[in-house]
This record gives structure tokens, C-alpha cells and sequence, in this order.
């Protein structure tokens, strides 16, 4: 079972770290907005998805990012990945993957504060029409938002947590603290 607060911190905390992750500077607007319940969708070929797994031994969250491949999607990554050139086929999935993995580990970092063992995997690309398997990951809770940025372009993130039938998941976020935690890269 999961708690509302802790589906409400889920959320919240992949809110925010899209819209820190999104934008370029203070002249752009992302708008994150959570879908109403079974937002999913069947993907098509022109459609890229990017898969994530942040998990504890409490919790396996799946995050799914699905990205079409239109200009205006392909600048603003490359943008964001600090490339001049035009991203084409592979560097534009690794822009993808690189932004996917920015916005999960600042949701395994505020994680982090709750849990003592939060891993997260490696970026990984399916087609986009896995998204219509989703009912054999066995979420308990399945959340979809859809990310509008400037008006220009639009991707949707499917979040699934899965918890044991027998496991309570119930915590909240101290939203106040995750106020300085950034997306970027960290370096050891």
C-alpha cells in the first residue's frame, strides 16, 4: 500500500526536478501538468522512450520519458546538452538519456533523504510502443505528466512505483529542504 503523501512527495518531486531540468534560462516557461489517471498512451514510431529505475528495498520506481523527434524537441536538447549541432538519430537519444538521467537523480537525491538505499539505473531506450505494457510492471500507483516548454514542445513522463502487496510505503517530503538540490552532475 502507498500513502497519499508519499504518492503526493513522489510527485511532486519529479515536478520539480523536470522543471529545473528543462528550461535553458529565465526567459523560458515549462509547465508540468499531472495527467488524470490512465494519461498513458501507446506510442508511435516517430516517438522516442527513455526508461529509468530508481529503487530502494522498499520501492521500485519506473520512469518512463517519451519524446517525439520533431525540430523543435531536437533543438531544444541539444541546447540543453550543449551541442550546436543538429541532433540526429543516437546523440539525440543520448541527449534524451542525459536529460532523463539529470531529472531521476534529483529525484533519487530527494529520495535519498528518506530512504538510506535509493540506486538508480543507467538511461535505456524501447520502443515506444512498450508503452502499452505497462500493466506487467504491476505498479501500485501509475502517474503521467505531461511537459510543455515555451509552448513549443511537449513530452510525457509515466511514472509507475511498485511496491510488495505486503510492504507499506508511507513518507512524506520535506519540501522545504529539497529547495537547493540541483540536477546536475555530480562528480566524485
Amino acid at each position: 500500500m502507498i500513502s497519499a503523501g508519499a504518492i503526493a512527495s513522489i510527485e511532486w518531486l519529479f515536478e520539480k526536478a523536470l522543471q529545473d531540468n528543462s528550461i535553458l534560462g529565465p526567459e523560458d516557461r515549462c509547465l508540468v501538468k499531472l495527467q488524470a489517471k490512465g494519461g498513458a498512451t501507446v506510442g508511435s514510431a516517430a516517438h522516442h522512450l527513455v526508461v529509468l529505475n530508481i529503487s530502494s528495498y522498499v520501492f521500485r520506481i519506473v520512469a518512463l520519458f517519451d519524446f517525439d523527434t520533431a525540430a523543435p524537441t531536437a533543438a531544444h536538447f541539444a541546447k540543453l546538452v550543449h551541442r550546436s549541432e543538429t541532433l540526429e538519430k543516437q546523440a539525440l537519444l543520448d541527449a534524451f538519456g542525459e536529460f532523463a538521467n539529470r531529472v531521476c537523480g534529483e529525484v533519487n537525491r530527494g529520495l535519498s533523504a528518506n530512504f538510506r538505499h535509493v540506486g538508480m539505473s543507467t538511461p535505456f531506450a524501447l520502443e515506444s510502443t512498450c508503452l502499452g505494457y505497462l500493466s506487467v510492471l504491476n505498479p501500485s500507483q501509475m502517474s503521467s505528466f505531461e511537459v510543455d516548454i515555451n509552448d513549443a514542445l511537449r513530452f510525457d513522463v509515466i511514472i509507475c512505483i511498485c511496491v510488495d502487496s505486503e510492504t507499506s510505503l508511507d513518507f512524506h517530503v520535506d519540501r522545504s529542504a529539497q529547495e537547493e538540490i540541483s540536477g546536475e552532475l555530480e562528480l566524485f
